[in-house]
């Protein structure tokens, strides 16, 4: 496996490094919502109520019910909230950073034209690249249709500092913990998201034209968001237990 890939596969699993800063955090960003979300302080834990006035979840059962769900359960004709898109923003800005370098950086594609264009730049580059006797029709065609089904595209970025006194896999693991607490907000709000890393496109020199970004940052996928279809259910999914995977050294 490539370098890149490995680095950008062992990212997405640390997200979950910055859970209990969010946790901590997630009571004021909800308490500040102005549509009917709102918390509740009990004794032993915290709970939070769904932005659509559904159950009290407790923290642990919200990190438990995210979920990636993917663009063709996305309801086209309607369009996440200004509002939510801020909320949601605003809680990765509260991811853990060594050195206070705070290197998540978010380019959002709104207009319909311009999420088009990320998918027709991306789908362009695959038929481009890809050789012939690989290249898959319906492939080119998820690429443009994920990105126009969307309510919302967000670019997911690393601005490279240009001391370099931070590793860059610090960085990008940041940046991997902003995703997930953008994606524990939208799960808050009823909002379908999901994060594709995609390499290699998105590391490719045309994305990182498209998104101005420097030579040493990188973008790391897209954050797909949109509203759920009404009979869109939450995928049933598991875990090995956790004691499969902690080894305790207590003496």
């Amino acid at each position: 496996m490539p370098e890149t890939s490995t680095t950008l596969a062992a990212v997405s699993t640390a997200a979950s490094v910055g859970l209990a800063l969010y946790v901590l955090k997630l009571r004021a960003d909800i308490a500040a919502s102005a549509n009917g979300t709102k918390t509740v302080k009990t004794v032993s834990k915290t709970t939070v109520r769904n932005a659509n006035g559904g159950k009290l979840w407790t923290a642990e059962e919200l990190i438990a019910e995210r979920r990636s769900i993917f663009p063709p359960d996305y309801d086209g004709n309607k369009q996440v909230p200004r509002e939510v898109l801020n909320k949601m923003l605003a809680a990765a800005n509260w991811a853990p950073t060594h050195g206070k370098t705070e290197p998540w950086r978010f380019v959002v594609f709104e207009a319909p034209e311009k999420r088009l264009e990320v998918g027709q730049l991306m789908a362009d580059w695959y038929k481009t690249h890809v050789p012939a006797d690989k290249f898959l029709e319906s492939k080119y065609k998820k690429m443009i249709f994920n990105c126009t089904a969307s309510s919302h595209v967000i670019a997911i970025c690393m601005k490279r500092q240009k001391s370099g006194k931070i590793p860059e896999w610090e960085e990008m693991c940041a940046v991997a913990c902003a995703v997930q607490n953008m994606h524990l907000m939208a799960t808050a709000h009823n909002v379908a998201a999901y994060w594709s890393s995609g390499p290699p496109i998105t590391l490719a020199q045309e994305m990182k034209d498209h998104l101005k970004l420097e030579e040493a940052d990188k973008c790391l996928g897209l954050f797909y968001v949109g509203v759920p279809k009404e009979d869109t259910k939450t995928p049933k999914v598991a875990r090995k237990p956790i004691e499969n995977k902690v080894t305790w050294v207590s003496a």
